[in-house]
């Protein structure tokens, strides 16, 4: 069975922010706080994620930062791949500029705008770029829930080799609820994320959904150093020249460190 990845530009890296003022604490559940970052995933089946984030702020109180990751995987099918050996062969990367915005309101105090490319050649190829934005509503409307709902825009070229002719341009968008509950008094939190991606062209049409539930820890006072948890429950929907690609549910479950600088 082809493994499919499913492309999720602007959430998943906005849940691992970038650079943060000495005197603030580090608070990686806010997704509207950037702090520099780097971070090290291993998967189930040892796919390695490598991520990298930078960032700043001006004088006006906006910060902003850019992120890049990377994915290397086993390059036996998914049937095949050993456990015990790690991935080495280029899988999928992202590169991202995200900007912070204070509008002023009560209600949704901070705006995130974000422009995503991302780059994959799995058993789907592809090469797309996203624009989205994401709006922090006011945790007192949501019971000390922190609620960041999201959208973007996609757009950019999919193929998949032995099935479509040619490289496909494609047309969508992504839709996502971004949630986190910190669960103690250190900062660590839960974070439960449902995304919806929808992309079609002329030959390609491709549907997606997943939910990825996390769970974060810091491992010091200082919160320099987190340990990160996740596990994804996707399935993903391909329909090339009318001739659908079934897909089963699938489950990932990822652990990692990440280091704030």
């Amino acid at each position: 069975m082809k493994k499919f990845a499913f492309l999720t530009p602007l959430a998943v890296s906005l849940l691992a922010p970038a650079f943060a003022e000495s005197n603030d604490v580090i608070d990686p559940a806010d997704i509207t706080k950037v702090y520099t970052q780097t971070g090290l995933m291993l998967n189930g089946s040892s796919d390695i994620q490598l991520q990298g984030q930078i960032s700043g702020g001006l004088d006006n109180g906006q910060q902003f930062a850019f992120l890049a990751e990377a994915t290397f995987a086993d390059e036996a099918k998914a049937s095949e791949r050993d456990p015990n050996k790690f991935g080495t062969q280029y899988s999928n990367s992202r590169i991202q500029y995200f900007h912070v915005f204070e509008p002023g309101f009560t209600s949704v105090p901070k705006l995130g705008f974000s422009l995503d490319y991302v780059n994959s050649r799995n058993d789907v190829k592809n090469d797309l770029l996203s624009i989205g934005g994401v709006a922090a509503i006011n945790p007192q409307y949501t019971a000390g829930f922190l609620v960041f709902p999201r959208a973007g825009f996609m757009t950019g070229s999919m193929e998949v080799p032995g099935i479509s002719s040619t490289k496909d341009d494609l047309l969508g968008y992504s839709l996502g609820l971004i949630t986190a509950k910190h669960i103690g008094e250190n900062g660590a939190y839960i974070s439960v994320v449902p995304e919806w991606q929808d992309l079609s062209g002329d030959e390609i049409d491709m549907q997606a959904i997943a939910i990825k539930t996390s769970l974060n820890v810091p491992l010091n006072n200082s919160r320099s150093w987190w340990l990160n948890t996740r596990y994804d429950i996707t399935k993903t929907s391909i329909d090339v020249n009318n001739t659908k690609l079934n897909n089963d549910w699938q489950t990932e479950a990822w652990v990692g460190v990440r280091y704030y600088f």
